[in-house]
């Protein structure tokens, strides 16, 4: 299992940006309202910080691999190898 986190502030301020732009989605005049919104688990999709918490349980099982987005994002060539090394894919530098 590959486990991608990402940066809770990033996750926020995507998601507010990606429900003002959704007419299904709860919208919000500012981001205040939606912060707080974000912060005491009043989101359509459930608080993040306990999908992480959930998550954390099994962090240290070796079939599940924890990547953050920051990482991927920072050197992509390296983490593609990572990945395809915990997922037994052979890679060449192609």
């Amino acid at each position: 299992i590959l486990l991608l986190i990402r940066n809770p502030k990033d996750i926020a301020t995507s998601y507010y940006h990606f429900s003002n732009g959704l007419a299904f989605l709860p919208s919000y005049e500012t981001w205040d309202d939606f912060f707080t919104d974000f912060m005491t688990n009043k989101m359509a999709w459930g608080c993040y910080f306990e999908y992480l918490s959930e998550w954390n349980k099994y962090v240290d099982k070796e079939n599940i691999m924890t990547i953050t987005y920051e990482e991927v994002k920072e050197n992509p060539a390296l983490n593609v190898k990572n990945i395809a090394t915990f997922f037994g894919i052979p890679l060449t530098e192609e």
